[in-house]
């Protein structure tokens, strides 16, 4: 629920759906994105720069999970035995919802997802693990 008309953190929910299927991650901590744009600045001899914007490289981001069972271990285990099995591997896709401070819901999607396990996880005494996970997207589209 948004508070003081700003949206804050719980307000958006997260479904992952890799080729395999659903991964349910309840302990989701943070979760990251951005648009890849390639920029690039024309210096024209005797004027001022032109910035242009090119939209061709899709979005990257991250999330963070406090590991509660073996869900992450489990996917990334049967993406590499896929892997050396000769198995093709498609894409998948992130759906974001948010409820927005006036009530509404908006949906995006991420299309065209490939997710790599960049932490699985530091264990030490007394402190809890967090596994880390990195994706590039093709594209986001809204839902709704």
């Amino acid at each position: 629920m948004p508070q003081s008309g700003l949206n804050i953190g719980s307000d958006a929910r997260f479904d992952f759906y890799p080729a395999s299927g659903h991964i349910a991650l309840p302990t989701l901590l943070k979760f990251t994105s951005k648009k890849l744009t390639k920029k690039l600045t024309v210096k024209p001899l005797g004027g001022l720069p032109i910035h242009l914007s090119f939209q061709e490289d899709g979005w990257e981001g991250s999330f963070e999970v406090s590991r509660i069972d073996s869900t992450l271990d489990d996917y990334f285990n049967a993406f590499e035995a896929a892997y050396y099995a000769g198995t093709a591997q498609p894409s998948g896709t992130i759906q974001q919802t948010i409820k927005e401070v006036n009530g509404t819901v908006t949906s995006w999607q991420y299309q065209g997802v490939v997710l790599y396990y960049d932490d699985a996880g530091d264990y030490e005494s007394e402190k809890n693990v967090i596994q880390k996970v990195s994706f590039l997207a093709s594209t986001r589209v809204k839902l709704s």
